[in-house]
């Protein structure tokens, strides 16, 4: 069974202390000659920063993002109506132990910590991520306040990455959103570390993801690696309700908590193991997870390849789409297409056929090209997961399956500019009998 092995999961939560608990902790009176604070209904802030205008606006963007947490949870924003969370936002460490104001028995951290309703957050080089870590560590105060726990590392800090995600401006906040450059999310970093193991053949599976101990979110890595996690669960309505509904056991122990909600989606996680496979190969800045959802209404009902031939329509508008087809190591799938369709409106439609267009080039084939993808069912390593073999087709084309997995088919095209293609292709997917040696 998945997630079957303590030593493994292993380990308790992190040492973060409930709102209950949080009065034991001391916090010394400021040095008023030394420091500010500045406050908003549900923040009050201390730091030694010198005042600026995106720095006085965090008060603000943190009552902002509230409302937009309860509603993510499904919860009454009555329930927060008195809550506040205290803040010290440092830029000197020694300083503020020097005035008890970081107290010895908190673990070494390298951005930010939360116990309790209190929050520490080391000033970042941009001002976007400063305040990404505010609400990251704000997340953390309101699952426990709420929910007297927030589950185990993958899912505590893959929603506090999930929803500190955020784009402000101009008083408004809208959260959780996919960044759309590295330029508008400076030092965030997180797609950076999932492309660079993605494409150095290292990405983690779903599993071994949801395997991290307690200890593992002392380095970089996992936060992106929880964070993609989160953002698939988000993705898909079905599963995004069995995320939402774990916040009622977000005290339990580790691994019971994991085990059960492996348990709630059990029949689906073949589903769920592909569509992370995709979502890793695939995602980037802009990523549009509406558009590149994949429908697998049509998943085979049992593990058995296919030697069918198959007739289907690929929309331009979206990004990976199932075929329907389980294909086994070996056999030889062969493919045409016909049609026409058009590539965004700026400054023109771009007309492209399904051998695409040399003008403009994503991932190494020509944008608009017919692209087809065998995503495989298993990993031979569990804690790499193995990438989809992805071939670009044309007009026609023939190629053997590397392994054993689901057909997929997709227009090329960035997958953040998919909302502004028109129309479809017309395809006939042929599969004959594996060749085994």
């Amino acid at each position: 069974m998945l997630f079957d092995n303590p030593t493994i999961v292993a380990g308790f939560s992190p040492p973060r202390i409930g709102a209950a608990l949080a009065l034991c902790l001391f916090v010394a009176p400021f040095a008023a000659a030394q420091t500010r604070q500045f406050s908003g209904r549900h923040v009050t802030i201390h730091t030694d920063l010198p005042a600026s205008a995106a720095l006085d606006q965090l008060p603000a963007a943190f009552d902002a993002a509230v409302p937009q947490w309860c509603e993510f949870f499904g919860v009454d924003p009555d329930r927060l109506a008195d809550w506040h969370v205290t803040a010290y936002l440092m830029t000197s460490r020694d300083a503020f132990k020097q005035r008890g104001l970081l107290p010895d028995h908190l673990p070494d951290f390298a951005h930010g910590y939360q116990y309790g309703n209190s929050v520490w957050v080391v000033d970042q080089p941009s001002d976007y991520y400063t305040r990404h870590l505010l609400l990251h560590e704000g997340v953390h105060a309101l699952m426990f306040q709420l929910f007297g726990g927030a589950g185990p590392a993958w899912y505590m800090e893959g929603m506090a990455e999930l929803l500190a995600t955020h784009r402000w401006s101009d008083g408004e906040i809208a959260l959780p959103v996919i960044p759309e450059s590295r330029e508008a999310f400076p030092f965030w970093g997180r797609l950076k570390v999932i492309q660079s193991a993605r494409d150095k053949g290292q990405a983690l599976p779903i599993d071994a993801v949801m395997r991290y101990s307690h200890k593992a979110h002392r380095q970089v890595e996992p936060y992106a690696w929880s964070w993609g996690a989160l953002t698939l669960l988000n993705m898909y309505p079905e599963y995004r309700t069995a995320a939402i509904a774990a916040t009622d056991r977000a005290g339990q122990p580790p691994l019971q908590f994991t085990r059960n909600f492996y348990s709630e989606l059990k029949d689906q996680w073949p589903q769920l193991q592909l569509r992370w496979r995709m979502l890793v190969d695939g995602l980037d800045y802009g990523f549009d997870p509406l558009r590149n959802r994949i429908d697998l209404t049509n998943f085979p009902a049992t593990a058995e390849a296919s030697t069918a031939t198959k007739q289907l329509e690929i929309a331009a508008d979206r990004g990976w789409q199932s075929s329907g087809i389980r294909v086994a190591a070996g056999q030889s799938i062969r493919i045409t297409a016909e049609g026409r369709y058009t590539l965004g409106d700026d400054p023109r439609p771009w007309e492209c056929e399904p051998q695409g267009v040399t003008i403009e080039y994503h991932r190494g084939h020509p944008l608009g090209m017919l692209l087809a993808a065998v995503a495989p069912t298993s990993d031979a390593d569990a804690t790499r997961m193995t990438n989809p073999q992805i071939v670009g087709v044309g007009r026609e084309g023939t190629f053997v399956a590397e392994f054993d997995g689901m057909l997929l088919l997709r227009i090329g095209d960035d997958p953040a500019a998919l909302a502004d293609n028109r129309g479809s292709a017309s395809v006939t997917v042929s599969v004959a009998v594996a060749e085994r040696p």
